[in-house]
């Protein structure tokens, strides 16, 4: 989500980006505002002031959305959790915070500032609508808006994790028992539970002719169970990998090529051969000094007939500084250079010569491992 998006400004040190998606739901918002919903409520209003009334109250929901998600990245950066971003998209608002709460107490806090904040805003907008009632175009959006915050905060108090109400539900049960892993279990069943009902609520609304809510409701649903599901995965991810050093994990056996061999005689022995997907390359088996790292999709870029005559010196990039990681650092660190370069490797050097190479399926692996032993 976040690659396709466009930053806007800052807040507190967090950097707050529009995701591509966010003009979708932007379009659909302003239509339902500006042909559906003010003509009812405000039919003498002309077209001019309705399209002006009809933006204001569009922008002033996704503030609303944007002030929800700062209140918990306010709190997390409060806790000493890093926060790097919070991007507006068609389900809303989601910020990037870097790991997991340390305990109970931070998560809970954490969790429940969202909707205390979007009932703070409901209160502010409930506040404006009293006192304007004689003007109706800004009566009329300030009491939708004062509406949907309490619609948010509610909704997001509803015991299901990734909701703010399911977070909630994984402090009280992680307070209780120590373990956050079951907690985890526990509330991110929750959430797919309520995802699975939405979406069944929203088969039912298409087929009774109410479409758009329908498949509105079906695709958070769809969201809200899919992010539960991966949320229990990732933490699984982060507790088998938390502590673990590079050079606990990696083969040092390493099977390098060297720079003069030609893309054929790499493709017939070796890829056959280890059935890996990338290869160091190196200048000569004595030195072992790295080149680069050749992957079967970079030979896959040549025609075939080209391979007998085309080196892997020839082909492969040299290694850059994000593709080299120390063994001593820990394998959440590299996953994080991993996901932060876009890359599928990394390699692990002593000096000029390679000593290993990690890659996603090496950690996914071992992932698979621990979960098997526990």
């Amino acid at each position: 989500m976040f690659k396709s998006s466009i930053k806007l400004f800052r807040i507190a040190g967090i950097e707050i980006r529009l995701d591509l998606s966010w003009f979708i739901i932007f379009a659909i918002l302003v239509y339902y505002f500006g042909f559906s919903y003010f003509p009812n409520v405000l039919p003498d209003l002309n077209t001019g002031l309705r399209l002006l009334v009809t933006l204001i109250t569009v922008l002033l929901f996704f503030f609303s959305v944007l002030a929800h998600e700062l209140s918990h990245s306010i709190v997390a950066k409060a806790r000493g959790i890093p926060v790097n971003k919070i991007s507006l998209w068609i389900f809303g608002g989601m910020a990037e915070i870097e790991k997991e709460p340390e305990n109970p107490a931070a998560e809970f806090f954490m969790a429940i500032v969202g909707p205390l904040a979007s009932f703070a805003l409901a209160l502010v907008f409930g506040i404006i609508w009293f006192f304007s009632r004689t003007v109706s175009f800004i009566s009329e959006p300030a009491a939708y808006l004062a509406q949907i915050n309490v619609i948010l905060g509610v909704f997001n108090l509803l015991p299901g994790y990734p909701l703010d109400g399911g977070r909630v539900l994984r402090s009280i049960v992680w307070k209780a028992t120590g373990n956050l892993k079951r907690a985890t279990f526990i509330a991110a069943t929750a959430g797919r539970v309520f995802g699975f009902i939405l979406i069944a609520l929203g088969v039912f609304l298409f087929f009774t002719n109410n479409f758009f809510n329908g498949i509105w409701l079906a695709f958070i649903g769809w969201f809200i169970q899919s992010a539960a599901y991966m949320s229990y995965r990732q933490l699984i991810f982060d507790i088998s990998i938390k502590g673990v050093k590079i050079k606990d994990i990696i083969n040092e056996d390493i099977v390098t090529v060297t720079g003069d061999m030609t893309l054929k005689e790499i493709v017939d022995e070796y890829f056959m051969k280890y059935r890996f997907s990338r290869f160091p390359v190196v200048t000569n088996i004595h030195s072992q000094k790295l080149i680069g790292v050749l992957s079967i999709n970079d030979i896959k870029a040549f025609p075939q007939n080209e391979w007998p005559v085309t080196t892997a010196g020839e082909v492969v990039k040299s290694v850059s500084d994000k593709e080299i990681v120390d063994e001593n650092a820990d394998i959440s660190d590299a996953f994080r250079q991993m996901t932060a370069n876009n890359l599928g490797h990394l390699v692990i050097m002593t000096g000029f010569r390679v000593k290993g190479m990690l890659t996603r399926t090496d950690m996914m692996r071992y992932v698979q491992f621990y979960s098997d032993l526990h």
